[in-house]
C-alpha cells in the first residue's frame, strides 16, 4: 500500500496570486509562509520519514513551499515541477469585475466565490473551462497515485482549491460544494490518502497541528 500526501502552499504574498503567480524572481511565500513550510516539512519528516517522490505545481507560491519541505527532509529528493497541480487562474475567472482588495484580504473570498459560482455554471469562461480545470486535477493526482505504488510514499503541494477538488471527486461532493472544503483549507495543511489495490482512500484531510502553535496563532492562517 502506497501513500500519497497533498499539501497546501504556505501563506502567500498578495503580488504571488492573479498575474504574478509565476513570477518566481519575486518571491511567492511571506516570511510567515515560509516558516509554515519549514515546520511542514519538519513535521512530515518526524512522522513520515523517507519520501519517494515530490511535486508542486509551476506557481511561486507553491514551488518554495515544496523547496522548503524537501529542506526538512532526511534524504535529498529532486522536485518534480507539474503544472497540472496549479491552482485555478483567478485572474481570468474574476475578468473584468470590480474589485477592491486582493487576494489576500478577508472580503475577498466573497467576490471570489461569486465569480467561481458562474465559472462552475459556465456563466463565465476563464484560461480554462472548470471541466478543463476538474479533468487536470484528475490526471494529475491519478499520475502521482501510479508512482505511489507498493510502500511508496509520494507528496504534492499545490492550493487548496485543486486539492479539494480532488478530495471531492474521491468523495462524490457534487460541483457546488468542494469550495467549502476549499473555504477550510489552513496554511501548509496535510492531506492524507492511502492507495490500494482497491483504489485511493482519504484518511485525513487538513491537518494542522504543526501550525497549530497556542504560544503562536500567527501561525495558522487561511490566506
Amino acid at each position: 500500500m502506497g501513500v500519497l500526501y497533498m499539501v497546501r502552499h504556505g501563506q502567500a504574498r498578495a503580488q504571488a496570486y492573479g498575474a504574478g503567480a509565476w513570477a518566481q524572481a519575486e518571491g511567492g511565500l511571506t516570511d510567515l509562509g515560509a516558516e509554515q513550510a519549514r515546520r511542514a516539512g519538519s513535521a512530515l519528516a518526524t512522522r513520515v520519514g523517507r519520501i519517494d517522490r515530490v511535486v508542486s505545481g509551476d506557481l511561486a507560491r507553491q514551488r518554495e513551499t515544496l523547496a522548503r519541505i524537501v529542506a526538512e527532509l532526511p534524504d535529498a529528493v529532486e522536485p518534480s515541477i507539474d503544472a497540472r497541480w496549479n491552482e485555478y487562474d483567478i485572474e481570468s475567472i474574476l475578468g473584468d469585475r470590480e474589485r477592491t482588495e486582493n487576494a489576500t484580504e478577508r472580503g475577498f473570498q466573497a467576490q471570489l466565490d461569486g465569480a467561481l459560482s458562474d465559472w462552475i455554471a459556465r456563466i463565465a469562461i476563464g484560461s480554462e473551462t472548470y471541466e478543463q480545470y476538474r479533468q487536470r486535477a484528475d490526471a494529475a493526482f491519478e499520475e502521482l497515485a501510479r508512482h505511489a505504488g507498493s510502500g511508496q510514499t509520494v507528496l504534492a503541494v499545490s492550493s487548496a482549491g485543486t486539492i479539494a477538488a480532488i478530495i471531492a471527486r474521491l468523495w462524490g461532493i457534487d460541483d457546488d460544494r468542494w469550495l467549502a472544503i476549499a473555504r477550510t483549507m489552513i496554511n501548509t495543511s496535510v492531506t492524507k490518502i492511502l492507495i490500494g489495490s482497491s483504489g485511493a482512500s482519504v484518511v485525513s484531510i487538513n491537518d494542522h497541528a504543526h501550525v497549530d502553535q497556542a504560544d503562536d496563532r500567527r501561525l495558522m492562517t487561511f490566506r
